[in-house]
């Protein structure tokens, strides 16, 4: 099979062991393929995991050491399309298209990167641009017009770039020497090309670029070869600012050491290690991008606002290029620029980061201010159905529960605010098709979407026959996770419906594994009885909680129950020593107790408390709070499989500790 043909999407081993008759995508690797068949295998992992930049270059080797050239042309126009900022990529392209000497391609691919909507702004592929033009335009054989052209080249890239880039030097450098071998053949020529350098050397050292010391006395060297009478007043009017950028460049290099901007120029070069990967960017890396930014901003150089816009525009270029992962980065890119352009660079940040909530909630802002409402749909369903693949792949391949979670929690989030978009641009019901797609992957979502369903449903009708019917439907898959417990009964708190409060209660306490999160339904429904009920019921209450958490504190629970919008005034009013901020977790065989000694306060004659140190309540040992780290959480466990108070009587009547040597 070429790779221009389209796989049989048919043809796969299985459907996904974790799949569970839901509706999560089937992954394109689990097709059948011959081990030996390369193309299609990566053509399926690319399908897969679309921003692998990795799989690409893989498959465009692939295609390289086949001698197969437009299959390699259809490859980097994919990743272009994806990357269309990722300056690197056209310069690997650029590169390679130059070995084969293929001139036409060469330069229709430098009008699509350098010019446009989307022009790169890069200091190597500039660098590639005029090695281009360089070539195309010999100078000894070109004469004049060849020279001509060339400083243009040079001029350009000069202003769209070089002096926005503090590691430029190697551009510089090549400027200069390109003037300093121009031989003139008469006087108007010499004074031309005096003036060209002087003009360079001017704005050179007012940049804060690198090795900027041996450029200045490079400089002072020359202006004394062409004339020590003129030298002195040139030198000394140049020599402030030289003396400012030197200072600036410094502090800017202090600012961003630590920075990597390695990046390939080369397909050959082109490895694991230097490119960048989906899901992994250094935070370090990111906040150094954010400081140079920043210092930016600040205008050291007291620039004109114009100017100062492109130069900080270029950093934020630079960032997106090497923190394509990172949706901040692009999130402050859109930011920045100009109105009429935010949903142009979100457009582009999309292409790299098509899971990323942050710039598809944006990005769907804006398309909902200008009345795209099938664009914006398309972006909500291009993102739900990346992470839709992501949870899928998770599902089959990690045993990290924490990391299912996270994922199915980001997809249900996708779906509730996609949910209600569609409320607001076109009505409720869409926003219900919305709902009804996602129920149907049953346990692949959390249960934040019945609830967000539930109150929409309410505030938009109300009435309480439909929320509750949908909270009741997603009692078939959350019956026992205590969260959504406690949101179904603060909507039935705020609906008033005593009835399905007491049956839902009923229902559930023993269905509930998670004691923290069954403690605190306890308490939200002996709070509701004690405002809404009877002091009889809250009694028997208090006594059926007691029996099921026998170390808690009695003043804990009769104080909580007395709480107004939320607050315990009750406590912070008359014993503020049991307040959060000044209990002290004490280790003990009934748990954990918060009392005026166990919080290490006593009080001064005046009434006054102050913190003490409970000497007779030991530490815990460092080896325990590591086993505990290690443990699973309880939370994974259906039943109780260590009784505390067993454990600790065992340990205290049946084991000795042998003594120390």
């Amino acid at each position: 099979m070429s790779g221009n043909e389209t796989p049989d999407v048919g043809t796969v081993k299985s459907v996904s062991p974790s799949s569970g008759g839901s509706s999560l995508p089937v992954r394109p690797t689990l097709r059948e393929r011959d081990p030996n068949d390369v193309e299609n295998r990566l053509r399926d992992q690319i399908e897969e995991d679309p921003t692998q930049i990795l799989l690409y270059i893989e498959l465009i080797k692939y295609y390289v050491g086949k001698q197969q050239v437009a299959e390699i042309r259809e490859v980097f126009g994919q990743l272009h399309e994806l990357f269309p900022l990722e300056s690197f990529l056209w310069t690997i392209h650029l590169n390679w298209e130059l070995e084969l000497e293929e001139s036409g391609q060469v330069e229709t691919l430098l009008a699509k990167c350098l010019s446009g909507e989307l022009m790169n702004n890069d200091i190597y592929l500039w660098s590639t641009y005029l090695g281009y033009v360089r070539r195309k335009n010999n100078t000894v054989t070109g004469g004049e017009e060849a020279r001509g052209t060339v400083l243009k080249a040079y001029e350009l890239v000069m202003e769209k770039c070089a002096v926005f880039e503090p590691r430029s030097m190697q551009f510089w450098q090549d400027y200069l020497q390109f003037l300093e071998q121009w031989k003139p053949v008469s006087k108007w020529e010499e004074q031309s090309r005096i003036e060209i350098l002087r003009k360079l050397y001017k704005r050179l050292l007012c940049l804060p670029v690198e090795s900027l010391e041996r450029y200045w006395e490079k400089y002072t060297q020359w202006e004394q070869e062409v004339n020590q009478l003129t030298a002195r007043k040139f030198i000394g009017e140049l020599s402030a600012s030289y003396m400012n950028a030197r200072s600036l460049y410094q502090e800017w290099s202090n600012l961003t050491k630590g920075l990597r901007r390695s990046l390939p120029t080369k397909l050959n070069q082109a490895t694991q290690q230097n490119l960048p990967a989906p899901g992994q960017y250094d935070e370090h890396q990111l906040q150094i991008w954010t400081k140079w930014i920043q210092w930016e901003l600040e205008n050291k150089l007291d620039l004109p606002e114009a100017i100062l816009r492109q130069r900080v525009e270029y950093v934020h270029r630079q960032a997106a290029q090497h923190m394509c992962f990172a949706p901040e980065i692009w999130y402050n890119y859109a930011m920045f620029v100009d109105e009429n352009e935010h949903e142009k660079v979100l457009e582009v940040a999309v292409r790299c980061n098509p899971g990323s909530l942050s710039l598809t909630f944006k990005l769907a802002e804006y398309l909902e201010l200008n009345n795209k409402i099938e664009a914006l749909q398309e972006r909500f369903q291009h993102c739900i159905a990346r992470i839709s693949m992501e949870l899928q792949v998770m599902n089959d391949t990690t045993m990290d529960p924490e990391k299912i979670l996270r994922q199915t929690r980001k997809l249900t989030f996708a779906y509730c605010v996609y949910m209600t978009t569609m409320k607001r641009v076109t009505g409720l019901s869409a926003a219900r098709k919305v709902f009804s797609k996602c129920r149907k992957l049953k346990k692949d979502i959390s249960y934040e979407i019945y609830v967000e369903n539930a109150y929409m449903e309410y505030y938009n009708n109300n009435d309480i026959t439909t929320p509750c019917r949908v909270l009741e439907f997603g009692l078939k898959y959350f019956q026992d996770n205590g969260n959504y417990i406690n949101k179904y009964l603060d909507f039935l708190i705020l609906v008033k419906q005593d009835a399905q409060i007491k049956s839902l209660f009923e229902s559930c306490i023993d269905k509930i594994y998670n004691l923290d999160q069954l403690k605190e339904i306890y308490k939200k429904v002996i709070n509701y009885e004690s405002k809404f009920g009877n002091l009889n019921n809250v009694y028997e209450l208090e006594r059926r909680f007691f029996e099921k958490f026998p170390e808690a504190e009695k003043i804990e629970v009769f104080t909580d129950r007395y709480q107004l919008q939320g607050e315990n005034l009750l406590k912070r009013l008359e014993f503020p020593y049991l307040m959060d901020e000044y209990s002290i977790p004490v280790l003990s065989g009934y748990g954990v107790k918060r009392s005026l000694h166990s919080a290490g306060l006593v009080f001064d004659d005046n009434g006054s408390s102050k913190r003490q140190r409970q000497e007779q309540t030991e530490a815990v040992p460092m080896e325990i709070i590591e086993l505990l780290r290690v443990l699973p959480k309880r939370q994974y466990f259906k039943t109780i499989v260590l009784d505390p108070h067993k454990l600790a009587d065992f340990l205290s009547d049946k084991v000795t500790i042998p003594p120390c040597d």
